[in-house]
């Protein structure tokens, strides 16, 4: 297993986190933060579209970033995989771990306005 400190986006489809990372050291600066440097939207139209045939929004999601200052990453997701979110923080192998719903990361059940 790999022990490099990673940020990333996830997808949870079926049960299952489908993470995207990389190492802090490839990282895009975002203000304070290290984020990946690539998007949901972009990510899903890769890999995932032609299977699901949904779009990027429909299920859970959400983003690992890392705090520069707080020397702390900050795990933003839907409320949708709370019950399993402890396995992201596996990931991210026992560092300083902050978790926070976000309206963003709304899937199409627990956005109100989706509209499919």
């Amino acid at each position: 297993m790999n022990n490099e400190p990673i940020v990333g986006l996830f997808f949870y489809i079926e049960n299952q986190f489908m993470m995207f990372s990389c190492p802090l050291t490839k990282a895009e600066k975002y203000g304070d933060f290290l984020i990946y440097p690539k998007g949901h939207m972009d990510i899903w139209d890769k890999f995932f579209q032609s299977r699901y045939r949904v779009d990027y929004d429909y299920y859970p999601r959400g983003r690992v970033v890392y705090n520069i200052i707080s020397d702390s990453y900050i795990v933003y997701y839907d409320k949708c995989v709370e019950k399993n979110i402890g396995r992201v923080k596996r990931m991210l192998h026992g560092s300083k771990v902050q978790f926070e719903r976000d309206e963003h990361y709304q899937c199409h059940n627990c956005n109100p306005f989706y509209v499919v």
